[in-house]
């Protein structure tokens, strides 16, 4: 970890301090009063999640980058009065590009970038504004913060897969679109009002008495607010193809997404957007759905430059944001899974199948308010395998925590218990992350102490955060091989 707690001076009014997640931050008080700085409350990534505990700073789950915040709620200065920009990377030997680039083939990929509510009458509400989406957090009404590492380029990328993700979920609906006032020379016919100085100009003075210059309002598609995102889209796209040379590929997301958005915005003309163009967009009523995809769109606008060439560049311009590791760490699981073979609820065909992400259960059968329902609600498992053939059911939650830390596990503990319970599973367990980063690894199962007279068991995985796929897993305790489909199958066997 060569950068933890380490102060970088950026421009000639900024210092930059660079850590990892889940670290201490005892660095920090060499440039800032610790006293002044706003704490996180519930997870919220504001100063990207940073929390105090026994009178020491750690960082949290959140990755990204920020401007320090006070407790004011104002941007926080260093003891010299310069900004002070917070970067948080992934403790873990892979960058959230990367695990993002390693999932975009995942049959749910749009599904994991658009979380659902989690009222079960409502399940497939889509994003109605930004802060609603679990994993990345962006804050879109900050000035962008000038930073000269690959920050820069990793911002765009995300800022690039989110915005064609809400695009494609914008494309499935009506597009906006509004009557404009056309001016037309039209042949054998009148349309609205003829506009009889320009009909005496371009037809009688040339004897052409066979056309009439109209003028008169139309529905039209062709307007700024789609032109903005026809251009993000654009811009997204060459950019996506540049950095990863995939969106041209037989088969993945990126290249389903765009090309569905293409289809939809391709009678929209592409044209340069100035600053001129996005102010003033104005997206409510029944169009409120274009909300957060302007946004996004505006964020895209502005860190991606095309050359004369037609090739993209980033500029050194980042919106601030956050990404929750713990939920991508979730999505990189569940692809993981899959890869090994297990299949995606989407298929018919028989044997041992993962369940749909967000996948919710209601608490209570029925619940008024005469009933008992004060732990009313929903559970909603991160990992949830069935047997199609026995009908055998198998929870694991994903945790991106320190598998040794026992000291929070009360939580995770009640959890898989309600989990088995309510699923009547015989097997659950959490997967984390590898400590050391290179192997897989399986500990032995463990009977869990109860008083029916059924056994259950908990079981607990260690997960490689590669760049490679590896579909092994070995025995902490015989250190021996098994494949990874085979363990589970295992279990609902």
């Amino acid at each position: 970890m060569e950068r933890i707690n380490r102060w970088i001076k950026g421009t000639n009014e900024q210092w930059i301090f660079y850590t990892y997640d889940n670290s201490p931050m005892e660095q920090l008080e060499e440039k800032v009063d610790t006293d002044m700085i706003y704490f996180s409350v519930n997870e919220e990534p504001v100063n990207l999640g940073i929390r105090k505990y026994n009178n020491q700073i750690y960082s949290s789950n959140y990755v990204g980058v920020c401007r320090l915040k006070g407790v004011n709620g104002k941007n926080l200065l260093s003891k010299d009065g310069n900004d002070v920009v917070l970067k948080i990377e992934p403790r873990f030997p892979i960058s959230v590009v990367e695990m993002l680039n390693t999932i975009k083939d995942d049959d749910e990929f749009e599904r994991y970038l658009a979380p659902q509510t989690v009222r079960i009458s409502t399940i497939e509400k889509d994003i109605e504004n930004l802060e609603k989406n679990e994993v990345f957090h962006f804050f879109d009404k900050e000035a962008p913060i000038y930073i000269t590492d690959n920050i820069a380029r990793e911002s765009s990328i995300l800022t690039s897969t989110v915005f064609i993700s809400l695009l494609k979920d914008l494309c499935r609906r009506p597009l906006m679109g509004k009557m404009i006032s056309t001016e037309e020379n039209l042949v054998g016919k009148v349309k609205g009002k003829v506009l009889f100085n320009e009909n005496i100009r371009n037809n009688s003075i040339r004897g052409r008495d066979d056309r009439l210059y109209c003028k008169y309002l139309r529905y039209s598609e062709d307007i700024t607010e789609n032109q903005i995102l026809r251009a993000a889209l654009q811009k997204s796209f060459q950019f996506l193809n540049k950095y990863f040379g995939s969106t041209s590929s037989r088969e993945n997301s990126y290249k389903e997404m765009i090309a569905y958005c293409h289809n939809a915005l391709g009678h929209v003309s592409l044209k340069k957007i100035t600053q001129r163009d996005t102010n003033g967009i104005k997206t409510t009523g029944c169009y409120a759905y274009y909300k957060p995809v302007i946004s996004v769109a505006k964020m895209v606008l502005n860190e991606i430059t095309l050359e004369s060439n037609g090739t993209s560049k980033v500029t050194s311009y980042v919106v601030p944001y956050a990404v929750s590791m713990n939920k991508l760490f979730e999505m990189y699981v569940r692809a993981y899974l899959k890869k090994v073979g297990i299949q995606s609820y989407l298929s018919e065909a028989s044997g041992i199948h993962i369940l749909k992400y967000d996948f919710k259960s209601k608490v209570f059968e029925n619940s008024s308010k005469d009933t008992a329902n004060y732990i009313g609600g929903i559970v909603k498992p991160d990992i949830i395998i069935q047997n199609t053939v026995n009908g055998k059911t198998l929870v694991f939650d994903v945790k991106y925590k320190n598998i040794n830390n026992v000291r929070n596990s009360r939580s995770d503990r009640l959890q898989l218990l309600a989990y088995s319970l309510m699923y009547n599973c015989e097997d659950v367990g959490i997967i984390f992350p590898s400590l050391d980063g290179n192997k897989s690894a399986f500990y032995d199962k463990n009977k869990i102490a109860s008083a029916e007279p059924r056994d259950r068991f908990y079981h607990q995985l260690e997960l490689s955060l590669s760049k490679d796929w590896e579909f092994e897993l070995v025995s902490k305790s015989s250190n021996t091989m098994v494949n990874t489909y085979q363990y589970f199958e295992k279990l609902l066997s």
